[in-house]
């Protein structure tokens, strides 16, 4: 396994206190041999709480954490042993929100947004869930006062445009070097949000639109087989990066994974249940499993 990182040098990430020592706006590890185009994406995992959003949140640690999707890194940490890219943010989802289009600047939040900038605020950006958050998970309003619009796009250009430069590079690479990509975009769901009747996984490939049926196909077989139930589209049809990122006519496919949390966590603890290894096992195996498929479908395999 290879750790490479293009956006900045490595350095040591502070996750459990307020450090100046800034962490880059991605991680990148790359398997060895890689002849599948597979590039697992992990954009809402990251547990760095910059000094600027702490001392202008009027939340603490704890209520800001409501929005990670925690630990999901971690139960990915096998993806480059089993053949697949794996890219890891560490920058805090309620800091920017890697999942947004740029575009969705809240107006509620950021001063001075530009007549340029203005947008007909999505559903997201009306919640409060714009690129850069004006809330957590449950609508917890984040800040004391409003964010200049300078402070929003230092953010976007800090951590948001390197992450998905990187994604269309490693894109570009796998298509280059097998004629295919196949991401999987991995996310945590409160037990709460995870569809009636409660579900373990929902799979969403925007009905088809993001990637092969095969992808879908297979992961729904997989995770059915190991006892999890499983749902597809429903309440979760694929975010952002899934619409952007998921192209089959041209050979790119993406598939959006959401996890419940209460399989692996306790959630208002912010901690890992005993389950944990158990899960970490089944994802390893789904990843084994599509890094498999997709090596047999892709049009060119490396040497």
């Amino acid at each position: 396994m290879q750790e490479m990182n293009t956006a900045t040098e490595s350095r040591r990430v502070d996750h459990d206190g307020a450090s100046e020592m800034r962490p880059p706006a991605y991680r990148l590890l790359r398997p060895l041999v890689g002849r599948s185009g597979v590039i697992v994406c992990c954009p809402h995992s990251g547990r760095f709480y910059p000094d600027d959003l702490l001392r202008s949140s009027k939340l603490d640690r704890l209520a800001l954490r409501r929005s990670e999707d925690a630990f999901v890194d971690e139960l990915m940490a096998a993806s480059p042993e089993l053949g697949a890219s794996l890219l890891l943010a560490d920058f805090a989802r309620a800091y920017v929100d890697l999942n947004r289009s740029p575009d969705e600047l809240d107006p509620d939040l950021i001063l001075d947004l530009p007549a340029g900038d203005r947008r007909v605020p999505s559903p997201r950006v009306l919640a409060g869930l714009g690129v850069v958050p004006r809330t957590v998970g449950d609508g917890v309003e984040i800040y004391a006062s409003r964010l200049s619009y300078a402070a929003a796009h230092a953010r976007l250009k800090e951590v948001y445009e390197p992450w998905h430069a990187a994604i269309e590079g490693l894109i570009e690479t796998e298509k280059q070097a097998v004629g295919q990509s196949v991401v999987l975009d991995c996310h945590s769901m409160p037990a709460s949000a995870s569809g009636l009747p409660e579900n373990d996984i929902v799979l969403g490939d925007r009905f088809g639109a993001s990637c092969a049926p095969i992808y879908m196909a297979e992961a729904f077989t997989f995770l059915r087989s190991k006892g999890l139930r499983v749902a597809r589209n429903n309440p979760y049809a694929g975010g952002y990066a899934t619409e952007r990122y998921g192209r089959p006519a041209h050979n790119q496919h993406s598939l959006q994974i959401e996890i419940n949390r209460s399989l692996y966590m306790v959630e208002g603890a912010m901690s890992k249940r005993s389950s944990f290894a158990h899960v970490a096992e089944i994802l390893s195996g789904l990843v084994a499993r599509i890094v498999e498929i997709a090596e047999a479908k892709a049009p060119r395999r490396s040497r």
